[in-house]
């Protein structure tokens, strides 16, 4: 019992004096300074984490990540931080978790997009800072990649093609449901569709009598009719479609209910360009399949959100 009490006052007295060195002032600290310099995310409690990643980045050369072709250190981060500092970091020589983390996913997946555009066979010179490597992607996105990308994207997915042709439409629209199943059960029995919407359609829903709304790519009837649009994607051309609906102002019901029947599809016609940019699209694809290694004392690769997150 005695030497259990011995041992216990010299365990106290030896934490007693540890604390009293860490808070001399002949070392230059005091308390809340030691202990900021270990809660790095500024939790109130020193984690093991937290004792990590104040280790790492007292280790510049050190490795924060790898990615295919190249890394990217711990110096790196820093000096990214110091010459571009987010608005709310106050040392970016001592960067709470977050602000790290977040400059170290940047980076990464600037390098990622760097290396995907560079495997699809443009140049890119990584030997630069990181504001002209950005102005590489930039001008490869904007640019051949973009057409490469397009390419890709009608390869991988053939609706693309049906996205990108003229549908010519004649929509009837009523004011009531079964007023548009009547329609299309007409139409369905062989009577024009321009005939059934010049009788039956709202007064001004379209701009002719007959209910052609002209021809367009399916992106642009989407803007038009939103979701009621959807049919038109799985349609041919003399189908008619199910009586689907849509929010209208102009309707003394609050709706409009419309069957739609596609006249004709102009192939001839199809504009990929319509359609917009795939770049972006098919880099996001590209990058996810590269493996990103982060340091265990800074945090973790998030695969699908293509970000640095907290090993906690």
């Amino acid at each position: 019992m005695k030497k259990s009490r011995l041992l216990l006052l010299l365990t106290v007295l030896f934490v007693v004096a540890l604390i009293s060195s860490c808070g001399s002032a002949s070392e230059g600290y005091d308390r809340d300074q030691v202990f900021k310099s270990v809660d790095q995310d500024d939790d109130g409690i020193a984690l093991r984490s937290d004792f990590e990643l104040a280790v790492a980045l007292t280790e510049p050369s050190s490795v924060a990540a790898t990615y295919p072709g190249g890394e990217v250190t711990v110096e790196a981060v820093l000096l990214s931080l110091e010459e571009s500092p987010p608005s709310r970091l106050v040392d970016p020589s001592n960067p709470a978790p977050e602000f790290f983390m977040a400059r170290l996913t940047s980076m990464l997946r600037l390098r990622l997009a760097a290396v995907a555009i560079q495997d699809a066979g443009f140049a890119i010179d990584f030997e630069v800072d990181d504001v002209a490597l950005n102005s590489q992607v930039q001008a490869h996105v904007s640019g051949g990649f973009e057409s490469w990308a397009r390419v890709k994207a009608f390869e991988a997915d053939s609706r693309l093609e049906k996205f990108s042709t003229p549908h010519c439409v004649t929509v009837v629209a009523t004011v009531t449901e079964s007023e548009a199943a009547l329609a299309k059960t007409r139409i369905d029995s062989g009577e024009s569709a321009a005939v059934v919407a010049s009788q039956v359609n709202m007064p001004g829903v379209t701009r002719t009598s007959n209910g052609d709304v002209g021809c367009a790519n399916l992106l642009e009837w989407a803007n038009t009719f939103n979701e009621a649009a959807a049919p038109l994607g799985e349609m041919v051309a003399g189908e008619v479609s199910e009586v689907v609906s849509m929010a209208s102002d102009f309707s003394p019901t609050g709706r409009l209910w419309m069957v739609f029947v596609v006249r004709e599809l102009k192939f001839e016609e199809m504009d990929p360009l319509a359609l917009g940019p795939f770049a972006q699209q098919v880099l996001a694809d590209l990058v996810v399949d590269y493996f990103v290694q982060v340091s265990p004392a800074i945090g973790q690769w998030d695969d699908v959100d293509l970000s640095v997150k907290s090993p906690r």
